[in-house]
């Protein structure tokens, strides 16, 4: 009897202990931090001397890199970065190092592409047939590093970016990537300009960044801000992400053999402003299982997408307890973006699999006080047939749009929920096992109406996809039919139980020829029939 009530007291106050879990976690690991602040050892590098120049023209990698080892030999201290602009290649990170980086000071990357060649590598070879490149700053296996300081680390990405568009080269170096790290400090450093992914630590624990700004071009390719990939206890804080790709993407394509069910886990992301990018993802790979991510008090404004979870069959794995709270969208694409399909999304009728360990399982995910504004379409959450989206939870949503949420193989539990679409559309498009319950508030042009009908599809003719609304005057059984001109049924859309209001049906025909067709739809004792044009 008492393990049942504490059972239940724990999933009643899932929330709250979660948060504390974190929070706890962090507390505990910032008593760590302090070491890196006491460390001895201290060598400055600016422009005044010491053999270093920091004229942004002058390579000063080798000088660095001995002043990183001095330090590291020492046991570990600081190298701070004051009075110029230092041209450095690829950098290696040792445990208990810290850069710090002044505001009068930036590190720049060279733009010699044969500089991030890794060791072993043919010199004589063009950077276009090499597979990969060593980052701009490495850590492995190091405990207790950090970056932190007011200046910046400029990737000088342009000319990379230039030569990935035209194709000369297909590989690019990161910013700043430490493997099997512990304890790893980003704080109020800005990042800029990487030839691809900024900040993306991978096998590390104990991750915290804080008040850092991560700035690309909004047309630069893949330049993702912080990509935490199979990590454990991250904390990303009062950021200002505003980059050419994923904003904030958590990755877990592996399996993490001491939590095989989460790759990822425990992720506190708080007070961030994203802009031009993304947004924030889980995903696309997703094998490993992400458990146990809480995203707080964020800005989203110009975003494509704003929260987002994405796989695929085949990289698909438990995605589980992640709750975002307040959270306010400005002219987002796609505020809400879950799909277990990722890139594209098929059709409704396709068929259900057989379910593997790289079938994607998205559940337990929690949207409470988020406001979006100016976006064309509320989004979509859309699952796969064999493992539906279950446990969605939407609390104090108001959602402002044109468009409205497409829900498909997806069950959405709401509590003052208002999707409002401006023109006139109804707040969900229910499709193929698409259930939404709770729901509190409609546009009032489709609410509640008094009579059965089914409009004439738009557009019309169309190619492939086609748009088909009816009303419920009543909670009725709903069939809808597609038939070709000789009356043989093609495809059956909807054929179950469906409450009073107005619908929303996306109808995708590309695996149907061009021709004409016939729409039925059999609601109680009520049946209609429209014609509709599929041009090719």
């Amino acid at each position: 009897m008492k393990r049942r009530y504490i059972l239940k007291f724990i999933k009643s106050n899932f929330r709250f202990l979660f948060i504390c879990l974190i929070l706890s976690t962090f507390a505990l690991y910032a008593k760590g931090l302090k070491k890196l602040n006491n460390n001895e050892k201290i060598i400055s590098i600016d422009s005044t001397g010491n053999g270093f120049v920091g004229d942004g023209v002058t390579d000063n990698t080798k000088a660095i890199q001995a002043a990183l080892d001095s330090v590291s030999t020492a046991g570990g201290g600081v190298i701070k970065f004051s009075n110029g602009k230092f041209l450095t290649g690829p950098l290696t990170i040792q445990s208990n190092d810290t850069l710090e980086v002044d505001s009068s000071a930036g590190i720049l990357g060279t733009t010699n592409m044969k500089a991030y060649y890794k060791s072993g590598t043919d010199t004589s070879k063009s950077p276009g047939s090499i597979g990969s490149f060593q980052p701009l700053l490495t850590a492995n296996y190091a405990n207790n590093i950090a970056i932190i300081g007011k200046g910046y680390i400029d990737g000088q990405g342009q000319e990379w970016w230039t030569a990935y568009k035209n194709g000369t080269i297909t590989a690019r170096p990161r910013m700043f990537q430490p493997n099997h790290c512990n304890g790893v400090l980003l704080k109020d450093i800005t990042l800029k300009n990487s030839p691809q992914f900024h900040f993306i630590p991978e096998w590390c624990t104990n991750v915290n960044v804080d008040g850092i700004t991560i700035l690309a071009p909004s047309s630069s390719p893949n330049t993702d801000g912080i990509d935490p990939a199979t990590c454990h206890n991250v904390h990303i804080r009062n950021c200002y992400i505003d980059t050419g790709d994923d904003n904030i993407a958590v990755k877990s394509g592996n399996y993490d053999i001491s939590d095989p069910n989460a790759g990822c886990s425990r992720i506190y992301i708080s007070n961030c402003t994203l802009m031009h990018g993304h947004g924030i993802s889980i995903g696309s790979e997703t094998n490993g299982g992400v458990d146990s991510m809480y995203v707080d008090s964020c800005t989203f404004n110009g975003t494509d997408n704003g929260l987002r979870i994405k796989s695929n069959r085949g990289k698909g794995g438990n995605v589980r307890d992640i709750i975002y709270s307040n959270i306010t969208m400005t002219n987002v694409k796609y505020p809400i973006y879950f799909s277990e399909y990722y890139p594209t999304i098929p059709s409704q009728s396709d068929p259900a699999q057989t379910v593997t360990a790289g079938t994607p399982h998205f559940h337990d995910i929690t949207i409470e006080n988020l406001t979006s504004t100016g976006s064309p379409t509320a989004g979509l959450a859309i699952g796969v047939p064999e493992m539906p989206l279950t446990n969605i939870h939407f609390k104090n949503v108001k959602i402002t749009t044109l468009g409205s949420l497409e829900v498909r193989n997806t069950t959405i539990d709401t509590n003052n929920v208002k999707i409002i679409c401006t023109n006139g559309r109804a707040s969900y498009s229910l499709e193929v096992n698409g259930y939404v319950t709770g729901v509190t508030s409609v546009n009032d042009k489709f609410s509640n109406p008094d009579k059965f009908s089914l409009s004439q599809n738009y557009p019309n003719p169309f190619n492939p996809s086609t748009t088909i609304n009816f009303s419920l005057a009543k909670e009725t059984h709903v069939k809808l039919d597609v038939y070709n001109v000789l009356g043989q049924r093609v495809v059956t859309l909807l054929n179950r139980i469906m409450k009073s209001g107005n619908h929303e049906f996306h109808f995708n025909a590309s695996g149907l020829s061009s021709g004409v067709y016939y729409y039925r739809i059999t609601a109680g004792g009520f049946v209609q029939t429209h014609k509709m044009i599929l041009l090719k």
